[in-house]
């Protein structure tokens, strides 16, 4: 006990010189900052803010317009109470209130408030293009309650809402999403949402029938949610993953401005073990550290966007704060000193240099970095003798374990390679690359473009999809990007990963003791069986060499568009007692061919001939994998039938003991698996013996 009191002294201390030898040394930058015109500040009594806002807006809230648009635009709210004020939030837009608590900053005495409607008809493509944009730090008192019906990358973050919350536009398909510290007075209501996570949150609907949601939910530190269900077989209905306490996270850096008028840049700790919001707090009561903007250097992409100056004040010791915009390094961006703070406010977004770098880096051994806030795209790198990546935290060889007390954290991490690009090479190997141990991560969308800018002088494409019209959608391995996430330090923990669309393993798992809570994934479209399934490519891969491993709520998605394609198994894993995974499912959106397992051979299909949805509850791995769907049954291992199983077990066939069948499968004597789903009807006969739970 007396050690762990004199480490928790030691820090404070560390951490208290830190910030007075800033201080001291830093007190150059300019408070209040030279905001560039991509941010916009009103007070209460500016005059007509909702027509000025819907004027300045008009591009982004145009889905055509807006979608791959290359304008940024954060808009802040002083203290205060805004009556009657309307923002309708589209692309590339943030809404951020600059007060000590949420409640500092309220829209009252208006039917929407603060909020994000479906921007495409209804159904579809409804809330599904609804990206890149979000809104943090105020009280909506709308009297129609704050829709939010959003997709990926479009967080909201410590809010409270006196009436209802919802998550979707009533009949409006849309693929969520992200919540974090935020209050909901009345109900919160997922509706046609596919999947979604919450954080840290009170959110006042603990029945699932009042919450709603299709696949996927998943709750981490939250109150007023319902509890965990696990469905199981071709059940369609929404698992639920509620996970009572947030083992270790810290909540984004956020703004604020004093009554003088200076700002400040709200660092808060690393907290442990937690519940619920926080957003009724001050900096001062959750133990946040205060920086003023005197050591905070504010970039802009037009007189800062190759990132030289930026380096020189981040190798100073100084925060950065990056301004909307777009941003085209020449070099990367290198944070060094412990507690360093890197925060994009309005989508800015960041380029690689096109020698190869990522966008950003932190140094190994550099404990309680923050990183948040960020886009990142992708470059044309004609040559490369290393692994790209567009973000890396540490180098790699280079052994570090991180640090327990002091995790590295990331907040809001939205990559992408294409979309806005009509140079089709663009494409990275892997997006985000986690050598170092000890790293949080706090929303991720990482995102190779299934559909991208229109190039209006390239000839109509023979792809069936009438996206096509709008936009060139993505064919023939362009955008290359071989995954998402690769993960090579130990003790990596993640709350709402998100990965479409790369060409091999999309997620790879190398480090020990790795934790998710939620994970969302969709195939690539435009890949053949040669190149994809044959391959053996997977959604989820944990490594061979990892012996723990844990991720609740994992889905993965096909839409195989360009050919028919089957997958033999949506995860990947090793077979040992350390590798455990609950409500993971495989759902067939559309297209041709599909998965034809949940994991490692096990679980039914979700395939064009079968049924949509595949799912497995509660799974440590079998001793041995299933066969591949094309190789001869072997002997073992097996279940007698008259036991129980799980839907994609390995069991006898009944009265054959030399026969072993798997899921949707059929027995040499025409009748169907004991551990089929019971929707399956692929076999002559129906099944002599039910061993499903």
């Amino acid at each position: 006990m007396m050690r762990i009191v004199l480490e928790v002294l030691l820090l404070a201390k560390i951490g208290s010189t830190r910030r007075i030898m800033a201080q001291k040394k830093n007190v150059n930058e300019p408070n209040p900052p030279a905001w560039p015109e991509s941010v916009v500040v009103f007070g209460p009594n500016d005059n007509d803010i909702t027509n000025v806002i819907e004027q300045l807006t008009e591009d982004l809230n145009d889905v055509e317009i807006g979608h791959f648009s290359n304008r940024r635009l954060a808009i802040l709210f002083k203290p205060g109470v805004y009556s009657g004020v309307t923002v309708k939030v589209g692309y590339y837009t943030q809404v951020l209130g600059l007060g000590l608590r949420a409640d500092d900053v309220a829209f009252t005495n208006t039917e929407k408030g603060i909020w994000c409607p479906a921007m495409g008809a209804i159904p579809s493509p409804g809330s599904l293009d609804a990206f890149w944009r979000s809104a943090e730090n105020f009280k909506s008192e709308a009297s129609h309650g704050m829709m939010w019906a959003v997709s990926q990358a479009a967080p909201l973050r410590r809010v409270h809402v006196t009436g209802n919350l919802d998550l979707y536009h009533p009949g409006a398909w849309a693929s969520g999403g992200f919540v974090a510290n935020v209050q909901v007075d009345g109900q919160t209501r997922m509706g046609t949402q596919q999947q979604w996570i919450a954080r840290n949150s009170d959110l006042g609907s603990p029945e699932h029938a009042t919450m709603g949601g299709q696949w996927n939910t998943v709750f981490v530190g939250c109150t007023g949610v319902p509890a965990s269900r696990f469905p199981i077989g071709d059940d369609p209905s929404a698992g639920v993953t509620n996970e009572p306490h947030t083992p270790v996270v810290a909540e984004k850096p956020y703004i604020t401005i004093d009554n003088e008028g200076r700002y400040w840049l709200q660092v808060p700790p690393v907290k442990r073990f937690s519940v619920g919001s926080d957003e009724q707090h001050t900096p001062k009561d959750t133990g946040a550290e205060s920086v003023p903007f005197s050591n905070v250097f504010v970039a802009n992409a037009e007189n800062h966007g190759n990132g030289v100056a930026i380096q020189a004040k981040l190798d100073a010791g100084l925060h950065v704060v990056l301004a909307p915009g777009v941003f085209h390094l020449t070099t990367t961006l290198t944070l060094k000193r412990a507690g360093q703070v890197l925060l994009g406010i309005g989508m800015a977004t960041l380029h690689p240099p096109v020698t190869g770098g990522p966008c950003v880096r932190v140094a190994p051994a550099t404990p309680n970095v923050r990183v948040a806030g960020l886009m990142l795209g992708a470059s044309h790198v004609d040559i490369h003798d290393h692994v790209t990546a567009l973000l890396e935290w540490g180098t790699e060889g280079t052994e570090d374990p991180g640090d327990t007390l002091r995790p590295g954290i990331m907040n809001d991490i939205f990559a992408r390679v294409g979309g806005p690009d009509m140079d089709r090479e663009v494409g990275v190997d892997k997006m985000v690359r986690l050598h170092s141990g000890n790293v949080v991560g706090d929303n991720l969308w990482l995102w190779r473009a299934d559909h991208a800018q229109l190039d209006p002088n390239e000839p109509p494409q023979s792809v069936n999809d009438p996206k096509k019209e709008e936009y060139h959608l993505t064919v023939n391995s362009e955008y290359p990007s071989e995954a998402g996430l690769e993960v090579i330090g130990d003790d990596v923990t993640m709350y709402g990963l998100f990965v479409e669309h790369t060409l091999g393993h999309m997620t790879q798992w190398r480090g020990q003791n790795g934790r998710v809570w939620f994970y969302q994934s969709e195939l690539p479209y435009d890949v053949s069986q040669e190149n994809y399934g044959d391959a053996g490519f997977a959604g989820y891969l944990v490594a061979d060499n990892v012996n723990s491993h844990v991720a609740h709520g994992v889905g993965v998605y096909t839409y195989f568009r360009d050919n028919n394609v089957f997958v033999h198994s949506a995860i990947q894993a090793p077979e040992r007692e350390g590798i455990i995974f609950s409500n993971i499912f495989t759902r067939f959106l559309n297209g041709q061919g599909g998965i034809r397992h949940v994991l490692n051979g096990r679980g039914g299909q979700a395939t064009i001939q079968g049924t949509r949805m595949a799912r497995l509850a509660n799974v440590a791995p079998a001793p041995t994998p299933s066969p591949s769907p094309h190789a001869a049954l072997a002997p073992t291992p097996a279940v007698a039938p008259e036991g129980y199983c799980s839907p994609g077990d390995a069991v006898t066939c009944p009265g054959q003991s030399d026969a072993v069948c798997s899921g949707n499968q059929c027995c040499p004597d025409g009748s169907t698996c004991p551990s089929a789903d019971h929707s399956f009807a692929g076999c002559q006969s129906p099944k002599t013996l039910d061993c499903m739970r």
